[in-house]
């Protein structure tokens, strides 16, 4: 309905908007779309930026009071006159010295619309996953690292990190893992905290039922031959 939201690096949301839209179409998409992607900056310190279309002062006044008052979005801005980024290349990032300790940044800005990521190394601290699928992580998801997924959530290895199944408000996910230890696991609104000796042996399965996060074993089905 006029605009589409990707996910960049560093914690940024990209609205592209049709330039034949209209601005109350706009208005209307905004607040649709954000109100199912809402789990995936609740509680951080999103960016947005608009691009494919002028707005004028008072519209962007505006969106500015909409995002802000209605999502906490404080840090807005537009393409006309948002600073240049630097062009991507292939050199790897090398974190400054003087880097905030906790940085938590994406992965890659491509998962964001996926409907389904598979992620074939390990996450380690600082790094962040955000699909609106499900997402399979085939190594460990370190202590520092963040899952979050509009589906469900499993790791081959151990999840120590933070984990968000359900983020946009579906509560018939699980978050699976071979070790499930992690700082704290969310599915849908629920938030638990998991103390350090909560992990046990096997692999197991936390979901949603009846207002609470429940764990269980994962165990195969025994079949006859």
């Amino acid at each position: 309905m006029g605009i589409r939201i990707k996910g960049k690096s560093g914690g940024v949301l990209e609205i592209m908007m049709q330039p034949s839209s209209s601005y109350d179409e706009i208005k209307l998409a905004i607040g649709d779309k954000l109100n199912k992607h809402r789990g995936f900056f609740s509680g951080s310190e999103a960016k947005v930026i608009f691009r494919g279309r002028a707005f004028s002062a008072s519209q962007r006044k505006e969106l500015k009071q909409l995002l802000y008052e209605q999502y906490g979005i404080a840090n807005v801005a537009f393409g006309d006159e948002a600073p240049v980024q630097p062009k991507e290349t292939n050199k790897p990032a090398v974190p400054d010295a003087g880097d905030e300790q906790g940085r938590v940044t994406l992965v890659s800005k491509e998962y964001f619309d996926a409907k389904s990521v598979f992620v074939s190394h390990t996450l380690r601290s600082g790094q962040r996953i955000e699909c609106e699928g499900d997402i399979v992580v085939l190594g460990d998801v370190n202590d520092g690292a963040e899952v979050i997924a509009g589906g469900s959530i499993a790791v081959l290895g151990t999840l120590r990190g933070l984990a968000h199944a359900g983020a946009m408000g579906r509560a018939d996910v699980v978050v699976a893992a071979n070790v499930l230890a992690p700082k704290q696991l969310r599915i849908s609104g629920k938030i638990a905290v998991f103390p350090a000796d909560v992990g046990g042996e096997g692999p197991k399965v936390a979901e949603y039922k009846q207002g609470s996060i429940v764990i269980r074993p994962l165990k195969p089905q025994s079949r006859s031959l």
